[in-house]
């Protein structure tokens, strides 16, 4: 059972949510990150000029600390190929870092979104302008807001896979 502190924070936390979804609206809203398929991609990739993904990883990849699921995994390999990708973490977990630098993703953890410093960071070793990235995360703060704020396109993760490791 959750304290009288937790609660109110629960509750502080969906009062903050709610007005921010008042202010910050994406580009693209999805269920869940692999809403976006290979024939949406290129649909995205024609309308807004897209030549590479930036993606979060807690809460949009996976629930919490947990491995990434074997669904959200091979759609990171479909899109292999089709668009760049680096991840863009506030967290740090040396286990996601050596997956993403196993199958040659480049990570950038503690990266303090949505201050502009990494963004900036990811694009440079992507070699694109930030205007053509799409930025894909779960926060309306850190990833939508630090997207758009970086002239970026942005898509917003509704819920993550959290079973079939």
């Amino acid at each position: 059972m959750k304290r009288p502190e937790e609660i109110l924070g629960d509750q502080i936390l969906r009062l903050v949510h709610y007005t921010l979804s008042k202010v910050i609206k994406p580009d693209i809203t999805l269920d869940k990150v692999t809403d976006l398929s290979a024939d949406e991609l290129e649909k995205i990739k024609r309308k807004y000029g897209i030549e590479a993904i930036i993606l979060d990883v807690d809460d949009t990849l996976r629930a919490e600390t947990d491995m990434i699921p074997k669904a959200n995994r091979e759609w990171i390999e479909s899109l292999r190929g089709k668009v760049k990708i680096i991840i863009l973490s506030n967290g740090i977990d040396k286990n996601i870092e050596k997956y993403f630098s196993d199958i040659g993703i480049d990570y950038i953890g503690f990266a303090h979104k949505p201050f502009k410093m990494n963004f900036v960071k990811a694009c440079q070793r992507l070699g694109v302008k930030p205007e053509n990235v799409l930025m894909v995360g779960n926060s309306l703060f850190d990833d939508i807001y630090g997207g758009q704020r970086n002239n970026m396109k942005t898509a917003l993760v509704k819920s993550v896979e959290e079973h079939e490791l």
